[in-house]
């Protein structure tokens, strides 16, 4: 009987953590670069016996692994002139104040000193540092990540990838760093620039709002499932355990 408590239990809580999720994905919708993300649970048999010896098993459900799905979003124009797409695999490189980072993210601008930055200050890599221009002045950026000015060569965008499958954790604004502060970076072989586009967030609203729902059923279910072990317990310590 306890177990069945403790079962009910532990699946609400990885349908708990699978709602944050689903929730997360729900609220970056519209997040430029934003990738969806997931979660394993794992099922296994836990084999007990009951008061005359007899083996049974007992199901559980515990949350194992949460995923970033790294697809490619859909390509949004926008005709700016530091707005990029990168179709393909591979990532800017960032530097920010807590490090470097790698976003999807391509939505960039100029700061005071015309250095390129992301939409929260952050500098954008390039192959030799960061990449300066020339303010209020058009800005032509090729698909290999040549950005031009004036017809001179003001640096070339560093686009890295990773040995797959990516082991990233995510830093906010739709950026990621390595799990292992060790990963090496790898020149990304398949990817084309395209100026003037962004990339959507790859939720799928629809299957998240189907996920949502099943997932909130499954959890009424389980609390169900415990009230009836709860109530069950009680009248056994209650009315059982008083009879003389």
């Amino acid at each position: 009987m306890i177990q069945g408590i403790y079962t009910a239990s532990t699946g609400m809580t990885a349908l708990a953590q699978k709602q944050e999720q689903i929730a997360n994905n729900l609220a970056n919708v519209h997040t430029t670069g934003f990738k969806q993300s997931g979660l394993f649970t794992i099922a296994y048999q836990n084999l007990v016996k009951d008061d005359n010896d007899r083996v049974f098993a007992n199901r559980d459900i515990k949350a194992d692994q949460v995923y970033i799905d790294y697809s490619e979003g859909t390509m949004r124009q926008t005709n700016g002139d530091l707005d990029l797409f990168i179709k393909g695999t591979g990532f800017f490189k960032i530097a920010t104040d807590a490090g470097i980072r790698y976003t999807r993210n391509g939505s960039f601008s100029l700061d005071a000193q015309g250095l390129l930055v992301t939409d929260d200050g952050s500098k954008v890599m390039g192959t030799e540092g960061f990449i300066r221009v020339e303010p209020n002045e058009k800005v032509s950026i090729s698909e290999t990540g040549e950005v031009i000015q004036n017809g001179f060569t003001k640096g070339f965008l560093k686009i890295v990838d990773f040995q797959k499958p990516y082991e990233f954790r995510r830093t906010g604004n739709s950026g990621f760093a390595p799990v292992n502060v060790e990963a090496v970076e790898l020149q990304s072989q398949g990817y084309v620039l395209r100026q003037g586009y962004l990339e959507t967030s790859n939720v799928d609203m629809i299957r998240n709002m189907v996920q949502m729902i099943a997932s909130h059923r499954n959890y009424e279910s389980s609390q169900k499932a415990l009230h009836a072990q709860d109530e069950t317990l009680e009248k056994t310590v209650n009315q059982v355990g008083a009879l003389r």
